[in-house]
């Protein structure tokens, strides 16, 4: 358990570590920055929507997007079928050139660069002190079109989650996909803590879902409803407020 959690927080520093040079890179390089060019930011600037939701949790805000693309390998495959010659041609260098940007961008490992995300990875580092594993469970973190296997450890003061990269579902799963899923090797702390809520997956009552101060959510799956309950019971005593008519309890 003590390699586990080393090798997890020696992950998340590395994370960490590019998702500010990430974030820098963006400030120097945008249309606005000291290298960057109109044209330039025009080209190669892509966006997605932020994880931030709003009271109704809906997702109103952009971010950049890192990893994003023209698709030009799907534009080539439509000129081949139903275009000419000449845009076959210039289909192929445009995939050429786009190859080379993802390639790049891809080849950095990182999350995301926006403000909000890199204060709260700030925050998390001022308090390093984490106390004894209260609890090790298998889990599996649920993300938009990811279910990924692994451990979930909760100490006193924080929640881990590493994800088992030896697991062959997870080895099938295509790395553009992997680099908008967060908390593969996630820590989140008590204090970020707003909300549980309890959830189905699979129409099994084994899931629950966390909410943080930060307007995002994670959300787990456990082998069962006994599991569940000592996680529960490990968690911080939160609720969903007094506006909703639910006491801060367990």
């Amino acid at each position: 358990m003590c390699d586990h959690l080393i090798s997890a927080a020696k992950h998340r520093d590395h994370v960490t570590a590019n998702q500010l040079k990430q974030k820098i890179l963006n400030i120097l390089t945008n249309k606005h920055g000291a290298w960057g060019a109109v044209s330039h930011s025009q080209l190669h600037d892509f966006w997605r929507l932020d994880y931030w939701e709003d009271d109704l949790r809906r997702r109103r805000r952009f971010v950049r997007n890192a990893f994003g693309s023209t698709h030009s390998d799907a534009l080539l495959k439509a000129a081949v079928e139903y275009g000419n010659e000449e845009d076959v041609v210039k289909s192929k260098k445009t995939f050429r050139s786009q190859a080379v940007v993802n390639q790049n961008a891809e080849t950095e490992l990182m999350l995301e660069g926006d403000d909000d995300a890199v204060s709260l990875l700030q925050e998390k580092e001022i308090d390093n002190l984490a106390g004894p594993v209260v609890l090790s469970t298998p889990a599996q973190l649920i993300a938009p079109v990811v279910v990924a296997k692994g451990t979930l450890s909760i100490t006193t003061t924080e929640i881990y989650f590493e994800v088992d990269e030896d697991d062959p579902a997870f080895k099938k799963i295509d790395p553009k996909v992997l680099a908008y899923t967060e908390g593969l090797h996630g820590k989140w702390m008590f204090s970020e803590i707003r909300a549980v809520f309890s959830r189905r997956y699979l129409l099994q009552n084994t899931a629950l879902e966390v909410f943080m101060a930060n307007r995002t959510s994670v959300m787990f799956n456990f082998p069962d409803q006994a599991t569940v309950k000592k996680v529960v019971y490990s968690l911080p005593r939160v609720g969903v407020g007094t506006s909703y008519g639910l006491p801060q309890a367990r």
